[in-house]
């Protein structure tokens, strides 16, 4: 990572942290309604930046991480909807736009990748030190105000570069292809909320309606195996057709018909599955490169939104093991139907670096 990126590489670490905190802590304070906004705007949420880039222009992600902090703000006054709002969509665009100025080059995307992934492990060690809920949402208020000064001394340090269009994602949206697209990212939300939602839901119900103190080690377990792994299982995906590189996420979903037997709700059971999902959260990130390549990015992106608060709905209302079932079945499905939607046109992998 380019010292010359450091506050940005920082921002995004804090950013992360606070984002990948307070989802694991909603499981416990946030009612159902809620967790499903929240769940569904951190990534949903991106298709406002559009418009909003033409209101705030090059101070688009200073405003975002003033309304992460707003929601904040709004938690601590029990303004719960009004909060969550604020926080999923100031959470959401800031993301992406510190993705955005960091993709620019691989080195970028990388360092990008590792704060995420560093963030996440930080939140992992903060959940096992506490999980009360004011002084969690005072700590992250703390941290988006460090991340948002660091984002301002990036910007004096290097100046932003400039947001271009992209012309490459003209297909019609309801072909095959972007049908496809939406439906795998419908499962991709499914697998990036699973550790942060059907397992906690898992764990409250067999503990008491509270987390074990080691659920904060499975966060770490998850983000260090994917810095880990992240490389090396990129080199063998890049070598697979676009079909094989679906069966890893098929793999991943199959778990969720077997919660049950793999015990997930214990200690060594959990460790398993989270092993499992890492690995798959490996591959999924060559899915995220196939689908720019095809021009799907954002139908993609926009429809992990809705598998992740579909996930959260259902799991909230439901027995959680019978959630689990009725998610793997349908996730199952939706890369069943993928198969049959990309079999005319198969895709060999991409070589070259991923960004």
């Amino acid at each position: 990572m380019r010292l010359k990126n450091l506050n940005l590489y920082v921002a995004r670490l804090l950013s992360a942290l606070c984002l990948f905190l307070i989802l694991a802590a909603a499981n416990v304070w946030l009612d159902p309604l809620n967790n499903t906004l929240l769940v569904l705007g951190y990534r949903l949420f991106i298709i406002a930046t559009p418009f909003l880039l033409l209101v705030f222009r090059q101070y688009l992600t200073i405003a975002a991480f003033i309304a992460t902090q707003l929601g904040l703000l709004a938690w601590l006054q029990q303004w719960m909807l009004v909060g969550t709002l604020l926080f999923a969509t100031g959470i959401a665009i800031s993301g992406y736009m510190l993705k955005y100025y960091a993709a620019f080059s691989t080195e970028g995307a990388a360092g990008n990748k590792i704060a995420l992934n560093v963030g996440s492990i930080a939140s992992g060690v903060l959940i096992m030190a506490s999980q009360n809920q004011n002084i969690m949402i005072g700590f992250c208020f703390l941290v988006m105000i460090i991340a948002t000064a660091c984002f301002v001394l990036h910007t004096k340090q290097q100046p932003l570069l400039s947001l271009h269009r992209k012309q490459n994602q003209q297909a019609l949206i309801f072909s095959k292809k972007s049908m496809a697209w939406a439906l795998i990212g419908f499962v991709i939300g499914v697998k990036l909320i699973a550790l942060v939602s059907i397992l906690p839901q898992l764990l409250m119900q067999k503990n008491q309606g509270n987390l074990p103190n080691w659920f904060g080690g499975i966060l770490i377990l998850n983000s260090v195996l994917v810095v880990v792994l992240q490389l090396p299982v990129m080199r063998i995906m890049k070598q697979q057709s676009k079909m094989m590189s679906l069966m890893p996420l098929l793999l991943g979903m199959a778990t969720l018909l077997f919660a049950s037997q793999l015990e997930i709700n214990h200690f060594w059971g959990a460790c398993c599955w989270t092993v499992i999902l890492s690995v798959v959260e490996c591959c999924v990130s060559y899915l995220d490169t196939l689908s720019q390549h095809d021009g799907m990015l954002l139908i993609k992106e926009a429809a992990v939104g809705i598998g992740s608060a579909s996930t959260v709905l259902l799991v909230r209302n439901c027995d959680p093991l019978l959630a689990a079932s009725i998610i793997g079945v349908i996730a199952i499905s939706c890369i069943l139907i993928c198969f049959f939607l990309f079999v005319e046109k198969p895709h060999v992998g991409i070589e070259g670096q991923v960004g």
